[in-house]
Order: structure tokens, then sequence, then C-alpha cells
């Protein structure tokens, strides 16, 4: 259970500094001087996105399934938390896709917009945190 826990917050800790890097990577890209600085920028997203983010995106989600499991956890929290990591995954999905587009065009997103996506990630990863360690009732409590 321990080990499972530390691989939990391990790969919670990459992934979620993943989301934050990777706006901050798609910012970069419009400001490549020439065609080589722009190719290695591109290929440096990539490489974070598809192996060291979302991997531990995978095995976040799995070894959360797993203490879930493990510990019987339940409660309105978790349906909550459980609400925004499915949040998270889709700007996982949402980065990816912007990755993907770079393949295609110089720029994935403009720069404005990219500073725009940092707010995705400074709203969900703290709810999250939010939800796990402090187990709030929020709008079902029960009645005395």
């Amino acid at each position: 259970m321990v080990g499972i826990k530390a691989l939990h917050i391990a790969a919670l800790i990459i992934w979620c500094g993943g989301l934050f890097y990777l706006p901050g990577l798609f910012m970069l890209h419009p400001r490549a001087s020439d065609r080589a600085s722009f190719h290695r920028l591109r290929m440096l997203t990539r490489f974070t996105f598809a192996f060291v983010v979302s991997p531990a995106a995978v095995i976040a989600i799995i070894s959360g399934t797993a203490l879930v499991h493990y510990r019987q956890a339940s409660g309105e929290w978790l349906m909550w938390k459980l609400l925004f990591v499915c949040l998270m995954v889709f700007f996982h999905l949402y980065c990816g896709g912007l990755v993907a587009k770079l393949g295609r065009e110089r720029t994935a997103h403009s720069r404005s917009g990219s500073a725009a996506l940092l707010a995705v990630p400074s709203i969900l990863v703290p709810l999250v945190l939010w939800m796990v360690l402090g187990k709030p009732t929020l709008f079902f409590a029960a009645a005395p």
C-alpha cells in the first residue's frame, strides 16, 4: 500500500508539473528564430508529452484507482475529486491535440492563448489537492 501511494504521488507530481510545463513550451514556439530551433523545440514538446507526461498520467490514474479500491474510499469528496481529475485528463488530451497540431503548423496556439492555458492546471491541481487532503462536504451535507 505504501509503495502504491508513493508511486501515485510521484506520478502525480510529474503529471501535474507537465500540465504546467506544456503551455510554457507552447508559448515558446512562436519565438523560435529559425527552422532548426523550431524543430528542436517541437521535438522537446513531443518528447515531453509522449514519454514523460502521458506515462505519468497513466500511472497516476492506475495507482489512484488501486488506492481507491484498496482503501475502499467513498464519499462526496471522491466524486468531486474524480470529476476534477477527469477535467485534468481532458486538458491533457487538449494539450496532446496542440502537440499534434505543431506537426502541421508553426504555432499551435497564440502566445497569449498559451499563457491562458496555464490557468487550467492552476485551478484544477489545487482543487484536486483540496479534495484529497481536506475531504470537504460541499453540497450534500447530511442533516443532523
